[in-house]
């Protein structure tokens, strides 16, 4: 059997991209998707190839993640047509504004902060009530570059990606007597249309070393989407039950293996946000 079947998921970001990538995915396993962004178009197109794939009735709804008035109409708009949800997935994002933070134009920061860790923060808060799963309901998040390491000349993309980190604990704590798995996905560096924005700005402003890095990423092929996509298939499944409070590199973590998931199910600080001094790297009195 198909680890999503039966399943309907609600996937924002899911008219291009990595998003795109997670719907087909999950369409491929079995589930029904709600995919959600901005543009309409780009919507359509996804669900005219997602509704060839199965037999299933996938849907799309236009929305700004980053509106709370709208992100209740939606909810509500999923009651009226009574859909029950299994799992959501956030994977909407943009870059923001490209240079040092002294000169960048703050309202497009703000922005971007609104759309990547806000937008999250209101669909997670909104839609975990309307999860109706028989077994453990599943969310999955997007971070990304700068929530492991910094991110110079992208700070309004990593701290609102960092922040989802964050946040993605907190609630994986806060969800636990309600039976909800959620953890964060990074998917390395997918080549989306975000990247033309660094090659757009320059070297000068994005940077010489990322801009450079970009242009060698985008000529090798970078990681593909699929690779976040299998894991965050993974992570809506009944295979991951108990991963939850999770930061977790779709390239780099051995996700797929047993003795991995259960050092996430039994080790408190495997993949999250701590401090590495004196806990992990203790050093014994001699004396």
């Amino acid at each position: 059997m198909r680890i999503l079947e039966n399943k309907r998921c609600v996937i924002t970001g899911g008219s291009q991209g990595i998003g795109r990538a997670v719907a087909e995915k999950c369409v491929s396993e079995g589930a029904e998707v709600i995919i959600v962004a901005r543009n309409e178009g780009e919507l359509k197109e996804s669900i005219t190839k997602l509704s060839s794939q199965s037999t299933k009735k996938h849907r799309y709804y236009v929305l700004d993640v980053s509106d709370l008035n709208a992100v209740r109409v939606f909810a509500q708009w999923i009651v009226n047509q009574k859909l029950d949800l299994d799992g959501l997935v956030n994977c909407a994002g943009v870059y923001g504004p490209i240079g040092k933070t002294s000169t960048v134009d703050l309202i497009e920061f703000t922005k971007a902060v609104n759309i990547n860790f806000l937008g999250t923060v209101y669909m997670c808060s909104i839609f975990a009530p309307l999860l109706k799963s028989a077994t453990r309901k599943k969310i999955v998040n997007y971070s990304g570059g700068g929530a492991a390491t910094p991110f110079s000349n992208y700070s309004a993309y990593a701290t609102s990606k960092i922040a989802i980190v964050r946040f993605t604990e907190n609630l994986s704590i806060e969800l636990s007597s309600d039976v909800i798995d959620i953890n964060c996905v990074a998917p390395g560096f997918v080549i989306t249309r975000l990247h033309q924005q660094t090659l757009g700005v320059g070297s000068q402003t994005a940077g010489e070393g990322f801009y450079e890095s970009t242009k060698k990423q985008i000529e090798s092929g970078g990681v593909p989407p699929e690779k976040a996509a299998e894991l965050t298939c993974f992570l809506l499944s009944q295979s991951s039950d108990g991963i939850t409070g999770k930061f977790i590199s779709a390239r780099w973590d051995p996700w797929q293996t047993e003795e991995f998931q259960n050092q996430l199910r039994n080790d408190k600080d495997i993949a999250t946000l701590r401090r590495i001094d004196n806990k992990t790297f203790f050093k014994k009195n001699t004396l």
